[in-house]
């Protein structure tokens, strides 16, 4: 008896991966297109471009799997066109938290520039697969926006990126390539919360300067490369 009982909890309550633990797929959310930053040479990341009302309220990173194909198209492209650090992807519709799962792919358009804005389309129904899910918060409405610039670093040991981290409107989106102590402050992690020394929530100058960032009480220096993405617009 206790065997059937265990089998029909089994059917009923099947096994999630822990990937799909951290992330509610359970939503209201209509399916729409959710355009993304994508950057990176050594590894592929996707940034989902947030709003602050739905089917858009959050703010996401990914690392993505590409085809090698397409992942030498988009490096060559990045090479090719210095000029340009604003690359997106276009994909196809889809409820965003049910797609946020480890090994979920869809397909996308590739743009140089944003796909909204004029971006040059590059590769059209490019497969891309979701390897980690690097950072995932829902916004909530009551939460009171930050009066200090915290923003998350992530990356790997070669590149590493940071994105302001957004909390309610007005606020402003800010992704910028650095310079950071990998071995210091990111190894072995996803991401880590940093914080600058500014004395409010604003954003950062970028002209290949150096700052210091403030981690767990410890001061390290980290070097601005360039942004990538600004946004207000979206954000207010």
């Amino acid at each position: 008896m206790k065997f059937l009982q265990l089998l029909l909890l089994f059917l009923l309550f099947p096994m999630v991966s822990n990937s799909q633990e951290k992330h509610v797929i359970q939503t209201t959310d209509k399916a729409s297109t959710h355009g993304m930053l994508i950057f990176g040479k050594n590894k592929i990341y996707a940034y989902h471009l947030p709003m602050f009302h739905s089917p858009h309220n959050y703010q996401i990173i990914l690392e993505l799997e590409l085809t090698d194909t397409a992942k030498s198209l988009f490096i060559e492209d990045q090479k090719n066109n210095p000029e340009y650090v604003t690359y997106t992807i276009e994909p196809e519709t889809f409820v965003l938290p049910q797609m946020i799962a480890k090994g979920n792919s869809f397909t996308v358009d590739l743009y140089r520039g944003h796909f909204e804005r004029g971006g040059k389309k590059i590769a059209s129904k490019i497969k891309v697969v979701i390897k980690d899910v690097l950072f995932y918060n829902k916004f909530k409405s009551d939460e009171k926006r930050s009066t200090v610039s915290t923003f998350i670093l992530f990356g790997n040991e070669k590149e590493q990126f940071m994105a302001h981290l957004l909390t309610n409107k007005p606020d402003f989106d800010q992704i910028i390539e650095v310079k950071a102590p990998f071995d210091s402050i990111l190894k072995g992690k996803n991401n880590v919360f940093i914080d600058t020394d500014s004395t409010e929530n604003s954003v950062l100058g970028v002209s290949g300067n150096e700052i210091e960032i403030s981690l767990n009480k410890t001061k390290y220096s980290m070097v601005l490369l360039k942004q990538l993405y600004l946004e207000f617009g979206d954000l207010k």
